[in-house]
């Protein structure tokens, strides 16, 4: 079958590429409930990410309450 004729599921950039970019950069993050978070991300698993706050606090974030994740300016 022609490469063309095959219609992928998955194109692009996918999420552990875009996580691993972001690895120990500075993010902003916003969650569903309303509120959002800035600090380095430090760590992902496959349902949480890892963030460190200036004030060295670490918060976990449920994947599933993640409205966007960027990079943030530093």
């Amino acid at each position: 079958m022609d490469e063309k004729a095959k219609v992928s599921q998955v194109w692009g950039k996918r999420s552990a590429e875009f996580y691993a970019e972001l690895e120990n950069q500075p993010v902003h993050v916003a969650a569903s409930n309303g509120k959002s978070f800035k600090g380095t991300l430090i760590g992902v698993d496959v349902y949480d990410i890892l963030i460190r706050q200036e004030t060295g606090l670490e918060l976990l974030l449920p994947k599933g309450n993640i409205i966007y994740i960027h990079r943030a300016s530093a």
